[in-house]
């Protein structure tokens, strides 16, 4: 049995059909454009080639992803210019197979639960820093129930001394997003962070507020890992960076003592594969579900 996979992404969207266990046999990535065109092309690759049992996605957000939610698949206040309240399971109804959708952070925890950094975790944090902030706090394998899910990008950080810099999130001056993500080094730097010499400031600052950031959910949520994803991440150095801002934060209290080990603040296992994994594993979850409502 194939099942398929969407990671919909601010920059770029992956496709592609695999197994139920999250393994990929084929995929195709695109830009991301307007929703219109976007999901044009999502469904036209589904349209092709073998079928599938079902799909998951694995969406930027915010987005409706309780099941009894009457906006189920709705984007809502994403500051992405054209996707505001764009129904991505009306976008998707058309394939006729069962949809599961989820976030991108969701979805790519999960994968990194069953398959990654995160297995043997009982509570874990995927954290992703790209185009947007976001994170995912996944208890016993699974994403925390709630009222929505987390905005770990959009929480408040304490300025540096003299960065004055305009936040790129229209919503929030101060919150991580804003300061850290890829467009807001973009604009800072005129480079994205992997990019910028060994001895540019921008790491120390880019570092300073990812490890601010991950302090503060260290404190709420106590996790045993915290898998630091995303384009921004990729840069030379940047998470034992972010771990030793992370510990000076935190300044030996309480008992993290786990938080300078190497093992703590991780890439993810799965690398570029994580997002798309999951949204396979999600669906195959909706494929059981599925036979138990017909049996």
């Amino acid at each position: 049995m194939l099942v398929g996979g969407v990671e919909l992404g601010g920059t770029k969207i992956r496709v592609g059909r695999g197994t139920p266990d999250g393994r990929i046999g084929e995929s195709e990535t695109f830009a991301t454009e307007g929703p219109d065109k976007s999901f044009a092309r999502i469904v036209g690759y589904f349209r092709r080639g073998s079928p599938i049992a079902a799909i998951g996605i694995g969406a930027f957000g915010p987005v409706a992803i309780g099941r009894d939610d009457p906006d189920y698949g709705r984007l809502r206040g994403t500051p992405k210019p054209g996707w505001r309240d764009f129904d991505i399971g009306a976008a998707m109804a058309v394939l006729g197979v069962p949809l599961l959708l989820d976030t991108d952070v969701n979805v790519a925890g999960r994968a990194e639960a069953a398959l990654g950094a995160l297995r043997g975790a009982d509570c874990g944090v995927y954290l992703t820093v790209g185009t947007g902030i976001g994170g995912a706090l996944i208890l016993n394998g699974r994403p925390a129930p709630g009222a929505s899910h987390p905005e770990m990008g959009h929480v408040a950080l304490v300025r540096a001394p003299a960065d004055d810099f305009p936040s790129v999130c229209p919503y929030h001056r101060d919150c991580a997003e804003g300061l850290a993500s890829g467009p807001a080094i973009r604009r800072r730097f005129g480079a994205s962070l992997d990019l910028l010499p060994a001895d540019h400031p921008g790491h120390a600052l880019i570092a300073g507020y990812l490890g601010q950031l991950l302090a503060g959910i260290v404190s709420i949520a106590a996790p045993r890992r915290i898998v630091l994803g995303g384009g921004v991440a990729k840069a030379a150095g940047l998470h034992a960076r972010v771990r030793e801002v992370l510990a000076r934060s935190l300044n030996g209290y309480a008992i993290y003592p786990e938080v300078e080990a190497p093992g703590f603040v991780v890439p993810p296992a799965l690398g570029d594969d994580t997002g798309l994994a999951g949204a396979l594993l999600i669906a195959g979850e909706e494929t059981g579900r599925s036979e138990t409502r017909v049996g």
